[in-house]
């Protein structure tokens, strides 16, 4: 006689019962982390251009020189660079004696522009999602920059909004999940 209670393991249909549960449960986990993917690096190319402005605002003023940032939509990237050879006042950013530090791309689901419309208290938005003249943030040795903003949007159509303040160079960042902008 065969002890049925001594029996251990699994039958076929308990098996296929639980391989079809974690099915189901890893499909659900897909779908809600789907949009969160797109926000996730949205988000740290966001961060990353604030820390590079705050590097080159430092940078600046270390240096006694200009430091900048070339923000280049069409190659979806941008470029850290400081201008070391020239006279400090007469600096020319398209000279050639520039030193780039970094060159940065967007990670592939990120580009330049909003799909939530300009920030709050933002008078333009640009066409291009960059809104400093040339396209360039330039730090002077004092820390003081123009003001403009770079807008960075999401293929989900998330919107992030990295700014910076004329009067004292502080690197501010918005964002807008399609409810509004919050700092």
């Amino acid at each position: 006689m065969i002890d049925k209670l001594n029996n251990k393991g699994f039958t076929l249909i308990e098996s296929l019962i639980v391989i079809s549960i974690m099915g189901i449960v890893m499909g659900i986990a897909l779908f809600m982390m789907g949009g969160k993917d797109g926000r996730a690096q949205l988000k740290s190319n966001s961060r990353d251009i604030a820390s590079h402005m705050k590097l080159a605002r430092t940078g600046a003023i270390r240096d006694s020189r200009p430091w900048a940032i070339q923000f280049d939509q069409a190659n979806e990237r941008y470029l850290v660079y400081n201008n070391s050879g020239e006279a400090v006042g007469s600096e020319d950013w398209a000279d050639g004696d520039e030193s780039i530090y970094r060159t940065v791309s967007l990670n592939g689901r990120v580009s330049y522009g909003s799909a939530q419309g300009k920030r709050t208290d933002a008078t333009s938005l640009p066409a291009d999602g960059v809104s400093f003249s040339a396209d360039r943030v330039v730090f002077n040795r004092n820390g003081t920059s123009e003001s403009g903003t770079v807008y960075l949007k999401s293929d989900a159509g998330d919107t992030f909004a990295v700014s910076s303040m004329a009067t004292t160079g502080r690197v501010k960042i918005w964002r807008n999940y399609g409810t509004g902008w919050v700092n």
